[in-house]
């Protein structure tokens, strides 16, 4: 069986063209039907049911099956290529989410830096959601993700390193600053100012909202940590953040969530399965077990 078979199969069923595929690859179109007769023949089964009369493949339910499998194929074997191209650099495409490293890259940028570390890193920063797609398809080969539990994927290796406390934060002048405790139904009708999507943040604290009933009127929506903070310290909103990204000099009030029900924010390591580590990537892991400590 070939591989290449596999492949032109795989783009056979997403555009239902021998023509187009052939186009698409650069070969002649009886290559592409050679090779699903090849395919018909090493499994002895019908993949294509061809409508003659009106030019049109119709995928068989045996066609079906196989392409679940090749799809899985096709990802890998871009996957590869990926990391054929980019293992052997010096640069190491490194996943950091600004709230993690905000926090935690002055503390390993010395480490990294007495490490000989820190010149070959390629920072990609984003929110977690955004940087776990960006890990699975190959596009950067490590990552510090937050997650509101630990990541398990059959794809990806994860180490949780650390985790912590979601809060609640509010301006000095708002007349929940006194509160020792919140509960999240308490929140319910106030003005929020939340996080874009691709931060974890943003479906922990949706997640609650639907566990409490409660709806909050998001008045502005960010990718930026320090802005969001800013317009909460005007009192434009409250907040929903990991500890981790506030500082006293942020003049804001962190208040506990009083809510048994409540996410932990969970900081891990990751990196695909597949991918080859380098001696540098190796360093750079033991470098963030390391420093960054539960």
């Amino acid at each position: 069986m070939k591989l290449q078979d596999l492949i032109y199969f795989n783009k056979l069923v997403e555009l239902k063209s021998y023509t187009t595929v052939s186009e698409y690859f650069g070969v002649s179109q009886p290559t592409i039907s050679m090779a699903i007769q090849r395919l018909e023949k090493e499994f002895n089964v019908e993949l294509i049911n061809r409508n003659q009369a009106h030019r049109k493949i119709k995928i068989s339910p045996h066609g079906k099956v196989l392409y679940k499998h090749t799809d899985i194929i096709n990802r890998e074997v871009e996957e590869i290529k990926k990391d054929m191209h980019h293992n052997f650099k010096a640069q190491i495409r490194f996943g950091l989410p600004p709230i993690i490293g905000n926090y935690y890259f002055p503390i390993l940028a010395l480490e990294l830096s007495k490490s000989d570390i820190l010149d070959d890193l390629d920072n990609i920063e984003a929110g977690s959601g955004k940087l776990l797609d960006q890990l699975r398809s190959g596009e950067i080969d490590i990552a510090l993700l937050g997650s509101n539990e630990p990541i398990e994927s059959h794809a990806i290796k994860s180490k949780v390193l650390t985790k912590s406390d979601f809060k609640i934060i509010v301006s000095l002048n708002s007349p929940l600053a006194k509160l020792k405790k919140i509960k999240i139904k308490d929140l319910n009708n106030t003005n929020f100012i939340s996080l874009s999507n691709d931060f974890i943040h943003h479906n922990t604290f949706n997640k609650l909202c639907n566990e409490h009933s409660i709806k909050v009127h998001i008045r502005y929506r960010t990718q930026d940590v320090e802005l969001l903070k800013q317009l909460v310290s005007e009192d434009l909103g409250v907040s929903f953040l990991t500890e981790q990204a506030i500082s006293p000099k942020d003049n804001l009030v962190a208040i506990p969530i009083d809510d048994d029900d409540l996410d932990k924010f969970y900081v891990s390591l990751t990196y695909r399965k597949t991918h080859v580590l380098s001696p540098k990537e190796k360093q750079l892991i033991a470098v963030l077990i390391n420093s960054i400590k539960k």
